[in-house]
This record gives C-alpha cells, structure tokens and sequence, in this order.
C-alpha cells in the first residue's frame, strides 16, 4: 500500500525536484545554486495551490466568525445530546458541516506531500554527497559546524526555524491564537524531524521557509502580482544574458531554454487570451460541468495509458527477453506497472487535484490543455517516431550522438500539433465537445489501451527463463605466424600509476613482461580534441602544426590522424588486415562515427563503448551486487515515455544524452565506467587467431580509464557496490578514483595478454599503450615552483608503454629517454615499414620533430570547440610552452609565444 501512494503521490513530485536539481547543476555548476533553483521552482509550482488553499482558510475564519456568537450561545444554554441537537440544526441552516473546518488545515496538508518528496529525494541524493557550500563541507550530511561536548550543533535547522518563525509572525497577524499555535507549533515540529537531516535538504526547506515569508511580505503590498510579474521579467532577463555571455549552453540549447524562460514576458498576454477563451468560444465548456469534467477525465485517463502502458509495454514487448531476470526482477511485466503507476500519479492523482481545486474558468482550461496535450502527445508517438537506432537496456540510444531532428522534420511537426490543436479548439467553438469526449475516449480505448494490450500478451507470452549468451563475435584477428601490430589507446590514462600498481600487486607485473613506461613522456594538452590527433598520426597532427594549417578543417584533420596507421598497415605494409575501434571524434560526432572508414573496404570498424554493457549487467547481477539496470529503468523508462511522446524540438531536452536528468551519481558513475570497462573485459572473446592475412594491425580504443571510480583491490580491481576499508586496505590509493579505474583497466589488460601468450601469440606481437593525456594537475616527482603551480605538469603526463616483437624480462622504467605520445606510429611502425609516408601527405613519418622539444598547448579546449573555430585550435598566444628533455624539471618548460 505504501508502494501504491508513493508512485501514485510522492513519485511526481520527486522528479520534479530531481529535474529541476539536475537542470540547475548543469546550468550553474554549484550545489547552491542547484538547491535554491529546486526550492524556488518548487515555491512557484505550487504557488497556485497555496493562493487556492489561503481562499478556503479564509473562507472558513470568515464563517466560523460570523456564526461564533451564536454557537457561543448555544454551547452556554444547552450541553450534552440537547447541544449537539441544536448546534447540527443551526449548522445545516448556515449551510455548513463541522467537517469544513478541515479547511483551515489545508495548507497544512499541502506541505505533507512536498515535504515527503523532498526529503526522500534529497535526504539520499548522491549528487549531494561530497558536496561543499559555504561552511557546510559536505551536503550529504548535517552541517554539524561545531560541537559542544559530544553533542553537534546543526546550524542550518536553527536558521530554518528562526525563519519559519518570523514569516509566521507576519502571516498570522490579526488571527486568531489557534491559527498561531498551529504555525508555530509546526515550525518546531520540522526543527525536530529535520535536525540530523543531510544538510542540502535543510537547505532546500529553510529556502521554502525564506519564500514563504517573502510571499507573505508580498500578501501585504498593494499590487502583489504586478510586483511579482516585474521581479520575474528582470529575473529572466539576467538569467538569459548570462546564459549565453557565460556559454554555459551549447548555442541550439540555450536558444531553447531562452525562448522557454522567456514566455514569462508575455504572461499578461496569456492572461487577456484565457479571459477571451473562457468566456467567448469556451464558454459552453464554462457552463457544462459534466462536459468539462467528461473531457478532463478523458485525457488524463489517454495520457496515463499513452505515457505509462502504451510506451513502456511497446518498449518491453520489441525484446521481452531482455528485461527478464533484472537484479531478481523475473517478470518484465513488473517494468510496464510500475511506469503506469508513475504516469497515473500524474496525470489523473496530481492533474484531478489541480482540476478539483479551481472553479469553473480554470476547469474550462484545464481541461482543454490536457485535451491538447493528448492529442499531440499521440501524434509525436504515432507519426514521429524518429529514427534512433538501437535503444540499449539502459535505454541509451548506441548508434548515434544526438536525438536532434533537423528544420524540415522539426517544422512538419509543429505544424501537425497546430492542427490537431485547431480541430479540438474548432470542435468546442462550435458546441462539439461531446464529439470531441467521443474522440479522445475512442482513440484511448481503441488504439492506446488495444494495441498495449496486444503488447502485455507479447510480453507475457514471448519470454522464458534463458541462459545469457557466452559467445561475442570475434572481430580482432591475430595471426599466431606473422606480426601483430597492437595500439591500445586508454583515455586519460596515467603513467605515475604503473610503478605503485606493479609493487602492489606483483602477479600483474608478470603478466606485462618485455614492456617498457616510458616515464618521461609528454602530451600536447589536458584535452583528447587536442591531444589525441598526435597519438594517432604523429607529429604532423600536433596542435603546432594543425594549426599551421589553417585552410584545412579541424574535422577533416582529425579524420586524418585516425586513419593514417591503418591505412600505412593495410597499403604499405606487407600482407596485413586493419581493425579500429570507436575511433576518437571521427567526424566530430559525439558517438564514434564507422563512416570514418566507409571509402576504405581493407579497413574494419566495430563499437565497443557501451555497446556491451547490457551484456556485462546481466553476466554480473550476482557477483557484482549492483542493482543499477533495475534501478536505472524504474525511474528512466517513464521519463523514455516522456520522450518518445514529445515533440521533437523538445526530444534532445528530455533525453539529456541519456540520463534523463538523474542526480542518481552512483548509477552514472557505474555506467560510465563500464561503458568501457565492459569491453576491457571482453577483449578474449573479442580475439581468435585466425587471420585471413599473415600480419594483423589492431587499434583498440577505450575510456575505461577517463572516468573514475572505486573498486575493490582485493577481487583485482573488478567493480561492486559492497566495497569495505578492508577489501581496500592494501591499495597503494585506497581512495583514489583515478587509480582504480587504471587499476581496473590494467588487470583486463593483462589478462587479455595472458590470453595471447596461452595461444602462442606473445611473442609475435608488438604492442603499444598510451593514452592522449594525463590527469592531476600535480604529481609527485616533479621539481616543483611557481611556474608549475601555473601549468599543472601532470595533465600532460600521459601514459606510454612499448613491447616490442619477441622482448623479454621484467617491465622497465624507463626515465631517461625524452618521449611524446606522438612517437607511438614510430613505435609501432619501426622496421615494418621502409620509410612509411602519411597516405595524405607524402611525409615520412618520424620523431625528427622531437629534436626541437615538443610545443604544449594549455589551452582548455574541448568540444564544441569547432562552433567557436573550424580552422585552428582558438589557443592564447601566451598558453604555448616548449617543453624537452627531462619533463619533470621546470627548467625545461619554456614559455613560447605562438
């Protein structure tokens, strides 16, 4: 039962808060900011239920005053049966039943549900967690700012309280005593409930409590709303000027989040306009409660059934299989009735207390929005359905970087919405709102609620207990007779990591013998768009010399260093095949773009990122403990609903690049990492020893370790929930996330290689792994001043490790040779390849470049870089230092105008 009214009640409000929380965070980047966004979008949404709710208290002081002085007679005269007897005569005679004295209480019942919300969704918000703000260090938990013996003060209950005090003060001046026991008497009832709570949540409600008593302030001015309709509008403004001074959006976004902020600049034209609708081409609506009541039913109920059973049980039925067995979840089915319960929560719990609560001209609007929104939302559905790929279980679109539907699409749409809305507006202008009743009601019944009821019959049919696949398609393929020629690229991989792994963890020193860290080793920035070109092409893709040539496009400079060693392998080389991997920003996409290699037919290109974590969940949901997938699609398969029935200009805000605008941290943490990690794990049955050419070139790309996360040392660095200090407590970084995720992605690496030494293909193999640049600003080992303190030396210490053909013995630690992650062609080329030339320039590829230094850009560039500059890398003149030799001495880095 508490399941059923928190999905029906509490569930809406929570996602609310989380949207508002994620939106803020992302606009703002600070927790404060996030926290007071959520309570003054929270304060405004239900500004109209409180004005609401202050008309029926009013209401009832009003009555019980002008009765008071003869119940006072009555309860003086008579007493007992006799008392009753008369006060329930003169009650029905006044029109009038003790159980309306409930409405004096109803602003109270308001702020239950708001406060449930709230609390459950802040008070385990793992977006908090860690979190500083002021003098509060982490807002998971009570600000505790100072102690007095054993016991902690909590600052911010007290603050709240004094707050919810004076509003009280001011909002119950000239009521009565019991209007004042009840105002005070909650304040302490909230300080009590709230004083150990986590202090973001604190926050939240002693912000609530400073609107409140700025609304009750604003009760007390002559023109309230005016006054409110001006702060909003300079609000706006400011809003919208640092959105965009601030480039806080990519430019699509912010124009879109402008144009919806800034309708409120044209709230009293939307005030004019329901007046003329209500009392003009509504007004039979006005007047008929059963029409208006008939046609509100009807779309809530449509909306619920599209949103919450149509959607989720097409999306289950198109695979039934694969929601099967979720984290112990057996039935696919328990996905589509939890989503339904959200959507009924609200659309027909929270929408009929918002419709019940009005008179008859809001009821009227009401009703033909919702109506409206039925309609369209259908359409999206039906007719605009876009075409996004695959949809992993995650509910993550894999084939594509962007649900961005172009002009033409975007406007065919609009256009179809403006239609249906002028049909439902003709229909009750001219007196048809029974057909349009009929209407709505019949595409409810007949095309939502028939075609989900096929689809649960899918579901419930198509599915059977199943064993998860234990095959993956090899696409690596090794030849045990010829030369392999492996490149792994790792992200943001660091080499200061690989001695402290190594001496902590010996086994997996053996597992990388014959490989040389080449420890003084340089990046070209802190960024991949800058960083990797180099690593893939070598020096002639530096920023330097990308940027040297400035009549050729950034994008077609970076699609040239991603294909430059396959196609030196597979058209200088002798007899060798070529696979790649995810390739670094072909094309500039967000998601690796295969077309890369569509001119190129010896050239194969497979996605690994992401693509196999649906896999990895289900191979893992008993030893790994983690409950993300179950967690993940009972919050996100609604909000995939919310999607799918939106309209497309719309589609992008909802997606949010598949996060839906969770603040659930630990589940993104999760899935980031295993995005890549998966694949790392699956890198023996990614490979067979059949190549169909006597050599074979490799490029595998991963970003396992671009994102950190804890893991537990004691099962080798593998991933799980139920991480304790003692599973950790021999890790040379128990806490530090960077080095388990490199941790993590070592292991899979090395005993990937045991996999090729077990199949005779060691040996025969070069390998190279580097990454496109480090991480830590500041790294042990360097001659530190306060040129460093400016340069932050440990972003451009990348990770380089060279085996080559046939090399034997323990690793090496090299410290002495100067190197760059852009000698890794040379590396892999070196006696391969007789004077190997760029397919696109005719150079030679080599380290001559080397002799000179390497030029660093510090520049933090990243995408959407190309919207501010097509051509070159838009770096300061000052942001270039020269940097040679010995990497760790400041000495060596010279600043060098470029």
């Amino acid at each position: 039962m508490g399941s059923v009214f928190y999905s029906l009640v509490i569930y809406p409000l929570t996602q609310i808060i989380e949207l508002v929380f994620s939106f803020c965070s992302k606009l703002f980047d600070n927790t404060g900011f996030a926290i007071l966004g959520v309570s003054f979008a929270v304060s405004l949404l239900t500004l109209p239920l409180y004005i609401v709710a202050e008309h029926w208290q009013q209401v009832e002081r009003d009555k019980q005053k002008a009765m008071k002085s003869e119940v006072d007679k009555i309860k003086a005269v008579f007493k007992g049966n006799e008392q009753y007897m008369i006060l329930t005569t003169y009650y029905r005679q006044q029109h009038y039943h003790p159980i309306m004295s409930l409405r004096s209480a109803f602003g109270l019942l308001i702020q239950i549900p708001f406060f449930t919300a709230a609390y459950t969704c802040l008070s385990n918000m793992t977006a908090l967690q860690g979190q500083s703000l002021l003098f509060i260090k982490d807002m998971g938990a009570p600000d505790s700012l100072f102690t007095i013996g054993a016991f902690h003060v909590n600052i911010l209950p007290i603050l709240m309280t004094l707050i919810n005090m004076i509003s009280g003060t001011i909002y119950t001046k000239g009521l009565p005593v019991r209007d004042k026991i009840q105002t005070y008497g909650l304040a302490l009832i909230f300080v009590v409930i709230l004083y150990d709570s986590p202090a973001g949540l604190v926050a939240y409600w002693t912000l609530n409590n400073l609107f409140s008593l700025v609304k009750n302030i604003f009760y007390k001015l002559k023109h309230p709303v005016w006054t409110l309709y001006v702060l909003a509008c300079a609000a706006v403004t400011a809003l919208i000027i640092w959105m965009f001074a601030g480039h806080v959006l990519a430019v699509k976004r912010a124009l879109l989040v402008a144009a919806v902020f800034a309708l409120v600049y044209f709230a009293p034209l939307f005030v004019r306009l329901s007046n003329y609708l209500i009392d003009k081409p509504f007004s039979r609506l006005r007047d008929n409660f059963k029409l208006r009541l008939g046609l509100f039913a009807a779309s809530a109920i449509g909306l619920t059934l599209l949103v919450g059973l149509y959607i989720p049980s097409e999306l289950v039925a198109s695979d039934p299989q694969a929601f099967y067995g979720i984290d112990g979840i057996k039935d696919p089915l328990f996905f589509v009735w939890n989503a339904l319960s959200q959507s009924a929560g609200i659309f027909i719990i929270w929408c009929s207390l918002i419709f019940f609560l009005y008179h008859e001209r809001m009821q009227t609007l009401i009703a033909f929005a919702l109506a409206s929104l039925f309609g369209m939302s259908l359409v999206n559905t039906m007719f605009f359905q876009g075409d996004y790929g695959t949809l992993s279980r995650l509910l993550k679109f894999t084939e594509i970087s962007s649900v961005d539907a172009n002009g033409t699409q975007i406007l065919l749409n609009i256009g179809t919405m403006i239609l249906v809305i002028s049909a439902f507006f003709i229909l009750i202008k001219f007196r048809l709102t029974k057909i349009l009743n009929y209407i709505v009601a019949g595409l409810t019944l007949i095309f939502v609620f028939g075609i989900s009821i096929s689809n649960i019959k899918t579901i419930s049919t198509g599915y059977n207990e199943f064993e998860v696949a234990k095959e993956i398609k090899p696409f690596i393929h090794l030849s045990k007779t010829g030369k392999n020629v492996i490149y792994l690229y790792l992200d943001r991989a660091q080499s200061r990591f690989v001695q402290p792994l190594f001496n902590e963890k010996p086994e997996l020193k053996e597992k990388f013998y014959g490989f040389i860290n080449y420890e003084n080793t340089v990046s070209f920035n802190s960024h991949t768009l800058i960083g990797a070109p180099p690593v893939y092409g070598g020096y002639e893709y530096t920023p330097e010399e990308m940027n040297k040539k400035s009549n050729q496009k950034l994008v077609d400079k970076q699609n040239e260093s991603l294909l430059i060693l396959p196609r030196i392998f597979t058209e200088q080389a002798e007899d060798y095949s070529a696979v790649i991997t995810d390739p670094t920003w072909a094309n500039y996409a967000m998601k690796p773009d295969k077309s890369l290699v569509q001119d190129y037919p010896l050239i194969d290109c497979e996605l690994t990122d992401s693509s196999y974590l649906d896999l990895w969940y289900k191979e893992h949901q008993d030893s790994a403990n983690l409950g993300v997938v179950s967690t993940t699609l009972k919050r996100d398969i609604l909000w995939y609903g919310f999607f799918r029935c939106s309209p497309l200009v719309l589609r992008p805000a909802f997606y949010n690049d598949g996060n839906y605008w969770s603040t659930n941290k630990e589940v993104d943490n999760y899935n980031d990492y295993l995005e890549g990690y998966s694949a790392l794990e699956y890198l023996p049955r990614f490979t067979d020893f059949e190549s169909k050419t006597e050599n074979a070139y490799v490029n595998f790309t991963n970003n396992a370790t671009h994102d950190g996360l804890i893991l537990n040392a004691s099962d080798n660095y593998r991933p799980t929930t139920k991480i304790s200090e003692e599973d950790n407590k021999n890790s040379a970084y128990p806490k530090d996330r960077g080095y388990h995720s490199f941790a993590g992605a070592m292991y899979r690496v090395g005993e990937w290689l045991d996999y090729l030494k077990e199949n005779g293909c060691y040996d025969n193999t070069r390998i190279v792994i580097v990454a496109d640049h480090g991480a830590d600003r500041f790294e042990a080992g360097y001659k530190w001043d306060d040129k460093f303190a400016k340069i932050g030396p440990g972003r451009y210490h990348p990770l380089l490790m060279f085996k080559d053909f046939n090399a034997k013995g323990d690793p090496v630690y090299n410290t002495e040779d100067f190197m760059t992650n852009a000698d890794t062609p040379v590396l892999l080329l070196e006696g391969l390849v007789d004077k190997p030339e760029n397919p696109f320039t005719g150079k030679i590829i080599d380290s001559s470049a080397k002799e000179k230094g390497a030029l660093v850009c510090l520049s933090n560039i990243f995408m959407p870089h190309h919207t501010r500059s097509s051509y070159i890398f838009t770096a300061s003149k000052n942001e270039w230092y020269r940097v040679k030799e010995n990497i760790f001495d400041s000495c060596n880095w010279t600043q060098e105008e470029f």
